[in-house]
């Protein structure tokens, strides 16, 4: 696809370019240490009260303070959901202000935005996240992929250790809002501007997929990270990967909870079948998202840019 950003926007120095598409993501992180401080700090405190401590007496009795940071560490991994929703829900609108600024910008300098995909297309983001999801953790399931990372089942077990409806709300709808808004509505569409739509989806897909460190999910999120940014450009609105993300989210949650996988993967053929469907109607779902018309339009009617190309 043609580089609008490149021919409209003035020079930008490399130093302020790299704090320019990395910045969201340093913001993201003080967001998630301040808060995950504060959330110590705050069990911490209960615990003193509750053995009847005074900071200089926790500070000065090293046994007593690292049994009540190991004790801090217990409850924050049980309640590893509603921080994580306490961390998204801080970080949206800050995410969202800088997205807005950056497309208020990109109006003043004349960028013509991917014209918008029709709203009733919107099914199509809908059902191929959803068995994009199921086909893809089969596959990580039937490969034995999870079973040699012991760090994803402890994170998996802490995810879904909270209740249903803080599991929707925290891990179905804040994070992934808070998710789109740094890795596609910023980093891929500021990464846009200097690599084209190809590079951007590759590269932001790889940052998605590595920032959640154990193996299961850097495959998974890389993978996911592909399918999320191809939405945005197709779409013309971060929207699309935002309703997608929502869905696999949702997805997961329910499927764990109802236990559809403990009834699907026992039996290979069982899990064959449905693998093998749900990658048959997301190649179908793709060819028909494949031919949205995302070319801008100039004010003559014509279109400026070829279908994905960089």
């Amino acid at each position: 696809m043609e580089n609008q950003y490149n021919r409209q926007r003035p020079p930008v120095n490399k130093e302020k370019r790299f704090w320019h598409i990395w910045g969201p993501l340093f913001i993201n992180w003080g967001i998630r240490a301040a808060m995950g401080a504060a959330a110590t700090m705050a069990f911490l405190t209960a615990y003193m009260a509750a053995h009847s401590m005074d900071t200089l007496a926790l500070y000065q009795d090293q046994d007593a303070m690292m049994k009540g940071i190991e004790k801090a560490a217990e409850v924050m991994l049980r309640y590893t959901t509603e921080i994580q929703g306490a961390v998204a829900f801080v970080t949206i609108p800050v995410m969202a202000f800088l997205y807005f600024k950056d497309r208020k910008q990109e109006k003043l300098i004349g960028v013509i935005p991917n014209r918008k995909a029709p709203a009733v297309k919107y099914i199509f983001v809908i059902i191929l996240a959803g068995v994009v999801n199921i086909a893809l953790n089969n596959l990580i399931m039937i490969g034995g992929l999870s079973d040699y990372s012991a760090e994803y089942e402890k994170t998996a077990e802490a995810f879904y250790s909270a209740s249903l409806g803080m599991q929707i709300l925290c891990l179905g709808i804040l994070v992934p809002i808070a998710e789109e808004l740094v890795f596609r509505g910023l980093m891929y569409r500021r990464m846009r501007e200097d690599t084209g739509v190809v590079m951007s989806v590759i590269y932001s897909a790889a940052i998605f997929g590595l920032i959640h460190v154990n193996l299961v999910q850097i495959v998974y999120g890389t993978a996911m990270g592909v399918m999320l940014a191809y939405l945005c450009e197709k779409y013309g609105s971060l929207a699309a990967p935002i309703a997608a993300h929502i869905t696999v989210n949702l997805v997961s949650i329910l499927a764990t909870y109802f236990r559809v996988y403990d009834w699907m993967l026992p039996d290979i053929r069982i899990a064959g079948t449905v693998t093998v469907a749900c990658a048959t109607a997301a190649a179908g779902i793709f060819l028909i998202i494949r031919s949205i018309n995302e070319r801008p339009e100039m004010k003559d009617g014509t279109g400026i840019s070829k279908d994905f190309k960089s």
